[in-house]
């Protein structure tokens, strides 16, 4: 494999928390590929990279958020064939992701197209949206002898009782639309800690204590959640 294509973490929004590292990859590519699922071209992604590098090497690429799996896929197929053509005449190519490359990413994704197509890939990491929230209220979310896990907002929330005896805190991402079923469940729960972050670290963050508050529907959206069943001394 002579031809390589890098993921580039941009971290949960503010643009003071892209890496140098980030930065110089972007510097020194030729074009950057930026996603967008509004079609009218608005893209957080889009408002830090411009930031850092000229318009000339932006490339916007839209990803329909319907939920179709099938369309995404011909998508992600569509931006690989796309990418290995330009990496194939000797360009430097580089996609960016809000967060961190390998966590919930849709570089994975194109990832595995790329792969099958022996472009070799590689990525920069940027920092989780999970971490940029437990900073900004100087939450420990484990500590030694201690562990914490991740998980997708599950469809259901029968497991979530033995996580939390298990892990010192559980980290909840893409709450979205089981928003109403999260706080249900706090209500009826025995936590010492559950706070929702919405678009952590960007102008409009809310932080809603749900313990305390019930937020609007739409909270869920852009949101990560973290749960501790007993609090840290």
């Amino acid at each position: 494999m002579t031809a390589k294509i890098c993921g580039i973490g941009l971290g949960p929004g503010d643009p003071e928390l892209v890496t140098i590292k980030a930065v110089r990859a972007m510097e020194q590519a030729d074009m950057v590929v930026v996603p967008q699922s509004d079609i009218t071209g608005r893209s957080i992604a889009a408002d830090i990279v411009s930031r850092y590098i000229p318009a000339e090497k932006i490339h916007m690429y839209h990803f329909p958020m319907t939920g179709n799996k099938a369309d995404l896929d011909t998508r992600y197929s569509a931006l690989a064939d796309e990418m290995a053509r330009w990496a194939a005449t000797g360009k430097r190519v580089c996609y960016v992701t809000i967060g961190d490359t390998p966590v919930y990413s849709t570089f994975n994704y194109l990832r595995d197209k790329l792969l099958a197509q022996g472009i070799a890939t590689e990525m920069v990491p940027g920092v989780s949206a999970y971490s940029a929230a437990a900073n900004s209220q100087s939450l420990p979310l484990c500590e030694k002898d201690g562990s914490f896990c991740v998980i997708e907002m599950p469809e259901t929330l029968d497991e979530l009782p033995a996580l939390l005896e298990r892990f010192s805190s559980v980290v909840l991402m893409k709450v979205h639309k089981r928003l109403p079923a999260l706080c249900q469940f706090v209500r009826q729960a025995d936590l010492a800690y559950a706070t929702l972050f919405q678009r952590i670290t960007l102008p409009e963050e809310q932080v809603y204590d749900l313990l305390t508050q019930t937020p609007p529907q739409d909270a869920g959206y852009l949101s990560t959640a973290i749960l501790q069943r007993r609090e840290f001394r």
